[in-house]
């Protein structure tokens, strides 16, 4: 018995009118009717993370092993999570190399045009994969700033209350902002042919305008993913099970938000074509 069963063919194609009216809409319809896509997708997007979760997991027994009772303890710990964060690094790199293959599968879920999980994804990856790893970089780069930085900055949370929190904040905001900038940009690769600095520079302008929205989205993912990896290896196991069904549901959740943004901002002076696509319009 299969697994996925390929569904019949419509013997008629979708009328202009059958297109979601709205982007909520869009979403729904591509979570509902497209599940098995995503599934696939979010499976190949895993074997990507395995890196990562092997750097978690390894850096965790280290841990679990020393000897809490003994005078240093804390700075082997800090010296473990120091090395632990720099391995992140390139871990990170090659999880935005997956994520180059799953924004490319999410834009043609989010106009709606025909797709194939396997094909599209590795179509992403052959595409992208260079300008990933650099983005992947940045974004490394910052985690492991942010989540060493606050580690560190905590030893002085006795002493200075405020200054260290303040830090911390910014260490974070910094952190999100990297990492709706690091969306935006894959999404443009996937739609328009640009320039690497002139499509991160454009990223970098709508993490900052969207500001509330992108703090909502980075939350959700990898926010929820990072928390349970946090708190315990236990709870971790449930993340890893949020990466393997939902992974690309996340992607495909921020594409069809950022056409909305693209519609705004590029599209419709650029490229009307694109106003919408995918949306049912009462000018139809």
């Amino acid at each position: 018995m299969k697994l996925f069963k390929k569904k019949a063919p419509r013997e008629t194609d979708f009328s202009k009118r059958e297109l979601p009216a709205t982007r909520w809409a869009l979403l729904w319809d591509c979570w509902s009717g497209q599940w098995r896509i995503l599934m696939a997708s979010s499976w190949l997007l895993a074997l990507f993370v395995l890196p990562l979760l092997a750097d978690y997991f390894v850096f965790s027994a280290l841990i679990g092993g020393l000897d809490a009772s003994s005078s240093g303890y804390s700075s082997s710990v800090f010296s473990l999570l120091f090395y632990a964060s720099l391995i992140a690094i390139p871990c990170v790199m090659a999880l935005y190399v997956g994520l180059s293959g799953a924004f490319c599968l999410a834009k043609r879920l989010a106009y709606l045009e025909g797709t194939l999980a396997t094909s599209d994804f590795f179509r992403g990856l052959r595409d992208g994969w260079k300008r990933a790893l650099a983005v992947g970089a940045i974004e490394g780069i910052a985690g492991a700033a942010a989540f060493m930085g606050s580690f560190y900055l905590l030893l002085f949370y006795a002493s200075a209350p405020i200054a260290t929190g303040i830090g911390m904040g910014l260490l974070i905001f910094v952190f999100v902002l990297v990492t709706a900038a690091s969306y935006y940009f894959l999404s443009q690769e996937a739609i328009y042919e640009n320039g690497f600095f002139p499509t991160l520079k454009n990223s970098f302008l709508f993490a900052f305008m969207k500001l509330p929205a992108n703090v909502l989205f980075v939350i959700m993912s990898p926010g929820i993913a990072i928390a349970l990896f946090l708190i315990s290896q236990a709870s971790a196991y449930v993340a890893i099970a949020l990466i393997l069904f939902f992974a690309t549901d996340a992607a495909v959740a921020f594409q069809i938000y950022a056409n909305g943004v693209y519609d705004q901002t590029i599209n419709e002076t650029h490229y009307p074509e694109l106003v919408g696509k995918g949306l049912h319009k009462k000018e139809d």
